[in-house]
């Protein structure tokens, strides 16, 4: 009975060890040459949250890599930079952060180089300081990952509001381009332009509810501006890459414009904050994953500044 019960706790603790290590592993699709990308779980962060929800990747040049977003614990970049490797051994040259959000920031600790450089929009630096504390404690609490090893790792290159940079990675240009606030106040893209690849970061979702944790007016406009590029593929910081990009588009702005009329008219009508959550764009619900948790809190987040147009 005792060789049988420490056997049992043997299997079990070596199940448990194989889960944990098979939740930071990470694969990579090539969806358009040289560009590979893993995408991400629809997961809420409370809910089978491994670190795991955002997309994140890397566009090899011949001299150099890019990599954009590197997911949101120190185990999921360890990963990702152990893809890039299996893919080629140049240099990986930049990290590019696509805004703050703790999904897309935390695997950037895993690139750490001298020779590696960190780049995002004016406000990340800011931005992550702000949240530093908020993020060490969500990923204490359900991911287990002590403080110490939360680690931020801040962009040295930065690029201000409507700004746009060239990178050269060896016969491969990619555009990066800054945002006024939106999505959040740190947004930018990468465009690869020998692909017409946009990465979109989270100015884009598809299938996931979209999310406005800056200002929906501002985040409008630009999906305003973005069905009219000339371009060949999204990758959305969560959901599926597509060549029906303005579609997506279309369906995102479509939504935040059902969200932002709904909302005035609640407020119009001396709806609150509370009855507003529970009736609000509900003709968008069979749309979008997570919608009630993620509508609520988009609700919560655009009500009150809607108030005080």
């Amino acid at each position: 009975m005792k060789k049988k019960l420490t056997f049992f706790i043997f299997f079990l603790s070596f199940s448990v060890q194989n889960i944990l290590a098979s939740s930071s592993q990470v694969d990579v699709v090539e969806v358009a040459s040289g560009i590979f990308v893993h995408q991400g779980k629809h997961f809420d962060v409370d809910e089978n949250y491994q670190g795991d929800i955002g997309n994140i990747g890397f566009i090899i040049g011949k001299n150099s890599v890019a990599v954009i977003d590197t997911g949101g614990t120190l185990a999921i970049g360890e990963s990702l930079k152990a893809c890039i490797r299996e893919k080629t051994s140049l240099p990986i040259k930049y990290v590019i952060n696509t805004h703050v959000h703790l999904d897309h920031i935390y695997g950037n600790a895993a690139f750490q180089d001298k020779n590696t450089e960190f780049i995002g929009h004016r406000n990340l630096p800011e931005a992550m300081q702000l949240r530093k504390k908020f993020y060490e404690e969500l990923n204490l609490k359900y991911l287990n990952i002590p403080f110490e090893k939360t680690i931020q790792i801040p962009p040295s290159i930065l690029i201000k509001a409507n700004d746009t940079m060239i990178l050269d990675l060896g016969e491969r240009k990619i555009k990066i381009s800054a945002y006024s606030m939106a999505h959040t106040n740190s947004d930018i893209t990468i465009e690869d332009l020998s692909t017409g690849t946009f990465w979109a970061g989270d100015l884009l979702f598809i299938e996931r509810t979209p999310v406005v944790d800056g200002d929906i007016n501002g985040f409008i406009n630009i999906l305003d501006k973005f069905i009219s590029l000339n371009i060949k593929l999204v990758i959305p910081g969560h959901g599926t890459p597509t060549k029906n990009w303005k579609e997506a588009f279309k369906k995102h702005k479509n939504y935040f414009i059902t969200l932002r009329n709904e909302i005035r008219q609640a407020i119009a009508e001396d709806i609150g904050l509370q009855k507003a959550i529970e009736t609000v764009a509900q003709s968008e619900a069979k749309k979008w994953e997570l919608f009630d948790v993620q509508n609520a809190r988009n609700i919560n987040q655009i009500y009150p500044k809607l108030e005080w147009e």
